[in-house]
């Protein structure tokens, strides 16, 4: 009777690195599209917050029946109560993320939620090391005269 010889399971040595060798290939050409993902992911989320922000100085406006402040300065977002408009008080403060910058806007919402000089006001998010194209979506937040708060996702577009 004769033996069959045992089965060898495994990969060579060989055959690894080939495996390993089309694997960096395809990260290679994948890198760029990682940082455009960075990239739009940090802007998405510095819209967000400034939307959340704005909805929340609305509401604070409503429920305490007197003036917020919704102001942007570069990367930081202030959210201030106006009852006293020579002494405002910090009702909030945020860091947009790391690299979103924003130029200095402010819109004041009276107590109606409207914004106080019933003009619409413009907020565009930018990336420092990016420009604004179809490949970077930079948002955009938009308050109309009559209240409404919209966050558009390509200012380009706004």
């Amino acid at each position: 009777m004769r033996q069959l010889s045992p089965i060898r399971h495994g990969l060579t040595l060989i055959e690894l690195m080939v495996a390993f060798a089309i694997a960096s290939l395809l990260a290679l050409a994948a890198t760029p599209f990682f940082s455009d993902y960075g990239v739009n992911s940090r802007l998405r989320e510095g819209g967000n917050l400034l939307y959340a922000e704005s909805l929340f100085a609305q509401s604070e406006a409503i429920k305490r029946n007197r003036t917020v402040r919704l102001a942007t300065n570069n990367n930081v977002i202030t959210v201030d109560d106006l009852a006293d408009p020579d002494n405002p008080v910090t009702l909030r403060t945020r860091q947009l993320p790391e690299n979103v910058t924003i130029g200095n806007a402010t819109v004041s919402f009276g107590s109606s939620g409207w914004p106080t000089n019933l003009a619409a006001v413009a907020f565009n998010l930018s990336h420092a090391t990016a420009v604004c194209d179809a490949d970077h979506r930079c948002p955009g937040l938009r308050v109309d005269a009559g209240g409404a708060i919209r966050l558009c996702g390509n200012k380009l577009s706004c």
